[in-house]
């Protein structure tokens, strides 16, 4: 009996790992390629939702297209998910607390952002993300300082330290090859 239930599961986990090889061919990948899925910045797929109501696309990058048409993206803004609107005063971290530059405190939206991105990362099994660098929600190790002079220090945006305390990877644009590495070792 028990040569026998080896053998079913034998059989089922060929059949899953088929499956999922069938799955990437039809996607246009090879079988050796992950199926994790990527969370990354909405302004970074051409999206307009940066503050002052653009955009800063990367759709024409190989790795972003690959992902794109295998239906890998996970899209997302965390300051508009807070409720922010596009566009909207220009916001920066002093002192932990989120500000925009008519002196408004916006962390409670910026949490809120955040938040609801880590639910959606968690729901998708999200490994790894590509956030917008310098962003006071997704900037990774380099924001601006809270003084609105394009002067940067070494921190990290709400939502990129919230991903980050619960393992999810952070790359920016400008990482894209350290991103692409990652996530062919999934």
């Amino acid at each position: 009996m028990k040569e026998r239930n080896l053998v079913e599961e034998k059989r089922e986990e060929v059949h899953s790992s088929l499956k999922d090889n069938n799955q990437k061919q039809k996607r246009g990948l090879s079988p050796s390629t992950p199926m994790n899925k990527v969370l990354i910045s909405s302004c970074l797929l051409g999206e307009n939702v940066k503050y002052d109501g653009g955009n800063n696309s990367i759709l024409e990058e190989k790795f972003i297209q690959k992902l794109q048409k295998s239906n890998l993206i996970v899209s997302v803004c965390p300051e508009v998910e807070g409720g922010l609107s596009t566009p909207r005063v220009p916001v920066e971290i002093q002192n932990t607390r989120a500000i925009n530059k008519e002196g408004d405190d916006k962390t409670d939206e910026f949490n809120q952002g955040a938040v609801k991105t880590l639910k959606r990362a968690k729901q998708n099994g999200i490994k790894m993300a590509i956030m917008k660098s310098r962003s006071p929600s997704c900037g990774k190790d380099k924001i601006y300082d809270g003084s609105f002079s394009k002067t940067l220090i070494k921190d990290s945006g709400i939502t990129a330290k919230l991903l980050k305390a619960h393992a999810i990877k952070i790359f920016t644009e400008n990482e894209l090859k350290e991103a692409y590495d990652f996530w062919k070792s999934l």
